[in-house]
């Protein structure tokens, strides 16, 4: 019988909604592109990890260091208890944050790699009100190799003001990738876990962790926010997968969740939330030699 830990952190999220269908994942343009991104990246490179870290789609990467808080009155403010996170490579790290006193609607925020040569530009798309919480969510590449990098944030609204800086310091660990590898991550100190039905009608989660077909979960998270990993190291075989997220805990209040499918050449986001015990279906898809069909 699975343990489950009584956890006294908890973090609500008023997310902008993305469709639990939609890939929402974007690989940023690169500064420079005879630089070689392929090959194992240290987190403690920061100008290499900044070329490679995935965003939402809409985000811009510009040089040099990102605007400074307007620090006046009409300044938005924003907060958090987040200042350490786990994740890992082929993962999402998702970061909460609220914020108040905006005077007009956020218009986006500010995002920088600590000691990295250039930033991000993400758009908040919401009517935001004075006072919430939004989330920012990152995307490690499957090459990324173990170690922590920090990231300063900040928001802006639509009147130009700037908000403080907050900083979150990401240890990412190095779990299985090769041929397929599908994670989850959450936003909630609560045991949520990942389901794979592979094309042999097996099972894999926390209570069956192999697969006959080389599949196998290296990572459950007993105590919240992920990550959970299940990979195949060598050839996945062809067929249809089915990818569920399960409320263990049984909340009585949502548990917003990411999973990141991977392949060498591919990756999908999914978002969605469980609550009440739930077992979420997030998607089907169709292995067939290297390619996936959603």
């Amino acid at each position: 019988m699975k343990n489950i830990l009584q956890v006294s952190i908890f973090i609500f999220i008023i997310l902008i909604q993305f469709s639990c269908s939609k890939d929402s994942s974007s690989i940023l343009p690169l500064e420079n592109q005879n630089t070689d991104l392929s090959g194992p990246i240290d987190p403690a490179d920061a100008d290499l990890l900044s070329q490679v870290l995935i965003f939402p789609d809409g985000v811009t990467q510009n040089s040099g260091s990102a605007p400074s808080p307007t620090n006046t009155s009409d300044s938005p403010i924003i907060s958090t208890s987040l200042t350490e996170a786990i994740s890992s490579n082929g993962s999402t790290v998702l970061i909460n944050f609220g914020y108040g006193n905006v005077g007009s609607n956020i218009g986006g925020c500010y995002v920088q790699v600590d000691g990295a040569g250039n930033y991000y530009t993400l758009p908040y798309d919401n009517n935001s009100g004075v006072s919430g919480t939004l989330q920012l969510p990152i995307g490690i590449p499957t090459n990324v190799i173990g170690g922590v990098f920090c990231v300063n944030y900040c928001i802006y609204d639509t009147n130009g003001n700037i908000s403080n800086i907050l900083n979150v310091c990401v240890n990412v660990l190095e779990l299985g990738s090769g041929n397929l590898q599908v994670s989850l991550s959450w936003d909630t100190a609560t045991d949520q876990d990942l389901h794979v039905v592979d094309p042999s009608g097996t099972t894999i989660y926390f209570a069956n962790k192999f697969s006959n077909t080389g599949g196998q979960l290296d990572r459950d998270d007993l105590d919240g926010f992920g990550p959970e990993n299940i990979f195949w190291s060598d050839v996945a075989p062809n067929g249809e997968y089915e990818v569920l997220v399960h409320d263990y805990e049984g909340t009585s209040t949502p548990n917003n969740f990411s999973i990141t499918i991977s392949t060498p050449d591919t990756r999908r986001e999914f978002t969605g939330a469980t609550i009440n015990g739930d077992k979420v279906s997030v998607c089907t898809f169709t292995k067939s030699g290297d390619a996936l069909f959603f």
